[in-house]
């Protein structure tokens, strides 16, 4: 079974946004199940948002739930669900854009392709949906189902039945529609379903069994996994000896939040794999400083502290503080009580201009709503002279802003070594403007000077270990 952790993504617990809608979508975590002609191409959580979404046969387009008005803000969507599981899971996809829409049509996923009487489609909580799937807002723990061939489906299949079973004892297992309609005549470990719904199962021996629904008419159903021990054994334990790991813990290889969210709230988001086990039962999150630019740390490194203790969904949400950095580790436990976890690497939250405490500004700074912007405002100086300091520990230091159409010069310097910044041109917010060279551990200063020529912007300042 493979369960997914993302969030503002760690996004670490990172935070998501990429180079910028007005707003962030409040991500979510949903089941994402795609259904390909012979199997099941990807099955298990994934946290997602809305976002722009680029496809090789539609190019780059937001999938936000704005699309054609269907929401006044951005909003998690089903198709930035189907981009996002595959992004972490290995498969691609492929989509058109149609304009008069405003929204993707999924053409291929893995190697399914649509033709011209099979199609693409999907289902939210087993319904299908009647809008494209960037106008679809999913909210958390939704059921989402990708479908090939939607179109000439009569149900979507659902399996229900218990988890665990004994050696030779009958288990009842039951197949609906998605409405809840008893449905006969599907296939489930080789028993056929009766007028009611129901089939009855038998296991000789022990392990752990992975069940599926079909009929021929139908969309095939969830998984069931259902461990089978001898009578007295703890349920889960006879055939499952092996821990799940903890894979793709979402940073997307960035190391400043910044570069993610516009939010000191982070979202972890990560995966597991149980492989043939019998399935993840819940996760526990912890968090520890690592050395951060303002000061070193005095928590040591080992001195982990819990963020949630046990969680089934596989995402967290951390509060950080100003030029502070983090690590996360996340620990998943199977149904069988093995345990495995994976750490992070360390992630860097800026600080920002409103951190006055921090980074202190000269008068000629104004302060300036930027709905893009880190913290959702920047600091402007329109004439020459204005100055701002940051003292720091760490061995670099990056300056976070953007360029202006009309944009002036800007002065930074370390420790008598400065660079004269033109912020002339066009770039999106939040990037990264200038990194200082690598230099000693220790105590610095940077100092920021506007030179005139036209305005200039500072956004953050991210001291980094």
């Amino acid at each position: 079974m493979t369960n997914r952790i993302r969030g503002a993504h760690v996004v670490a617990l990172a935070a998501f946004a990429i180079a910028a809608p007005a707003a962030a979508a409040d991500p979510v975590s949903i089941n994402l199940r795609v259904e390909g002609q012979s199997q099941t191409i990807f099955d298990g959580p994934v946290t997602t948002d809305g976002h722009q979404i680029a496809t090789p046969s539609g190019g780059t387009h937001p999938c936000d739930g704005t699309n054609n008005g269907a929401h006044p803000s951005p909003v998690p969507t089903a198709t930035a669900a189907l981009d996002d599981g595959a992004r972490l899971n290995n498969f691609t996809w492929d989509a058109d854009w149609f304009p008069t829409f405003n929204d993707f049509i999924v053409k291929r996923v893995a190697g399914d392709v649509a033709t011209s009487s099979q199609f693409w489609g999907y289902a939210v909580n087993f319904a299908f949906a009647q809008v494209g799937g960037c106008q679809m807002r999913v909210r958390q723990g939704d059921e989402v189902l990708w479908i090939f061939d939607a179109f000439n489906k009569a149900h979507v299949l659902k399996l229900t039945g218990p988890s665990t079973a004994t050696t030779g004892a009958p288990v009842t297992v039951t197949v609906t529609d998605g409405d809840g309609a008893p449905l006969p005549g599907a296939t489930v470990g080789g028993m056929q379903t009766g007028a009611d719904g129901k089939a009855t199962l038998s296991f000789p021996e022990p392990g752990v069994h992975r069940l599926k629904a079909e009929r021929a008419d139908s969309v095939r159903s969830n998984s069931l996994t259902v461990c089978v021990d001898p009578p007295g054994a703890d349920p889960c334990t006879s055939g499952d000896k092996t821990a799940p790991s903890v894979v793709d813990v979402d940073l997307r290889g960035r190391e400043l939040l910044s570069e993610r969210n516009q939010s000191r709230t982070m979202v972890v988001s990560w995966q597991a794999d149980d492989g043939t086990g019998a399935g993840v039962a819940y996760y526990a999150v912890e968090v520890r400083e690592t050395a951060n630019g303002l000061r070193t740390s005095e928590v040591e490194p080992g001195d982990w502290r819990l963020i949630t203790a046990r969680t089934a969904t596989p995402s967290a949400r951390f509060r950080t503080e100003s030029g502070k950095a983090y690590q996360f580790r996340v620990t998943a436990v199977d149904r069988a009580t093995n345990r495995g976890s994976a750490e992070t690497a360390p992630i860097v939250v800026p600080v920002d201009d409103r951190d006055r405490k921090l980074l202190r500004f000269s008068r000629g700074w104004k302060r300036t709503p930027l709905e893009a912007a880190w913290g959702n405002t920047v600091r402007r100086a329109d004439e020459a002279g204005a100055t701002a300091r940051l003292p720091f520990t760490g061995r670099r230091v990056s300056l976070i802003g953007r360029r202006i159409r009309k944009g002036g010069r800007l002065r930074v310097s370390v420790g008598g070594r400065g660079k004269v910044l033109n912020l002339r041109g066009r770039s999106a917010a939040r990037q990264v403007l200038w990194t200082s060279r690598r230099m000693r551990d220790g105590a610095h200063v940077l100092r920021i000077r506007s030179l005139g020529g036209g305005p200039v912007e500072v956004d953050a300042v991210a001291p980094r270990p």
